[in-house]
């Protein structure tokens, strides 16, 4: 069982010995500064150190002002031209997972759904195509999405292997409108990963799992039910408390294994 952890490509690049030593497996999460500034040789070389060293690993792409489904064609141009440049530097180290936000907003476009959905296809139907050349994985992560109807609409109909689904629970907890249980029932055959972290209810404060209110053993219980083994990455921005994140994760996942049996029978 792997646990991530979401790592800046920057600090991954100066504490990649740590990291490797410690079997830290990184989220590689790339912003537009980095795209500035990477070179294509530095990747390179971190894929060769983190393979050699038994290190798997997953990309975050950057999201920051980009809109994937956007209506200004110059915004969309910029977008296109980051999400490639992500793909090219897939190209070169080939992560599992390319993670990304589709960027759909109630309050932004509810009135102009059709319209952020066509253009959501014309961007993702290319892309998608490339990562299946690399046989890589790009995954939609849902952000400020109340339901999961426009992101199942979206992947059912591009309906890729290589187009699947990143549950985030703390956005769910903060934006989400309808329940998880829901999500995962729709969804959890396209989920390929689920990013771990915290809060109230209120902000979105990326806490340990546990310090805050959402429904972690519930919520592993049903994965388990499912039959679901998704790529599991902690995103808590405090870094002295990835050790106790860890811990608790691997107990809920461990009361899920003493639960059920082996062909999934509830052991009661």
């Amino acid at each position: 069982m792997i646990i991530q952890v979401s790592v800046p490509y920057d600090i991954l690049l100066e504490r990649q010995d740590e990291v490797i030593k410690r079997k830290i497996h990184p989220e590689i999460y790339i912003n537009s500064l980095t795209l500035d500034r990477c070179q294509d040789d530095d990747v390179r070389r971190l894929g060769e150190s983190l393979k050699m060293g038994g290190i798997s690993y997953t990309f975050h792409a950057p999201y920051m002002d980009l809109a994937p489904g956007g209506v200004d064609s110059k915004i969309r141009e910029a977008t296109r031209e980051r999400l490639e440049h992500v793909l090219h530097l897939a190209a070169l180290i080939r992560p599992k997972v390319v993670v990304c936000h589709p960027g759909y907003d109630t309050w932004r476009y509810g009135e102009f759904q059709q319209l952020w959905f066509n253009g959501s296809l014309e961007m993702w139907t290319p892309l998608v195509k490339e990562a299946e050349k690399l046989g890589v994985t790009l995954a939609l992560e849902n952000v400020f999405d109340e339901g999961p109807d426009i992101l199942e609409r979206l992947l059912e109909t591009i309906n890729s292997p290589r187009f699947g689904f990143c549950f985030d629970t703390g956005h769910w907890h903060v934006f989400g409108k309808r329940g998880w249980e829901e999500w995962v029932k729709r969804l959890g055959k396209r989920m390929v990963e689920v990013h771990i972290h915290d809060n109230d209810g209120k902000e979105d404060q990326h806490l340990p799992p546990g310090d805050g209110k959402f429904d972690f053993s519930g919520f592993f219980h049903l994965l388990r039910e499912q039959r679901l083994s998704p790529i599991y990455t902690l995103e808590v921005h405090q870094e002295e408390e990835l050790a106790r994140s860890f811990a608790t994760v691997k107990k809920y996942l461990e009361e899920q294994k003493e639960e059920y049996s082996d062909d999934g029978a509830c052991q009661g």
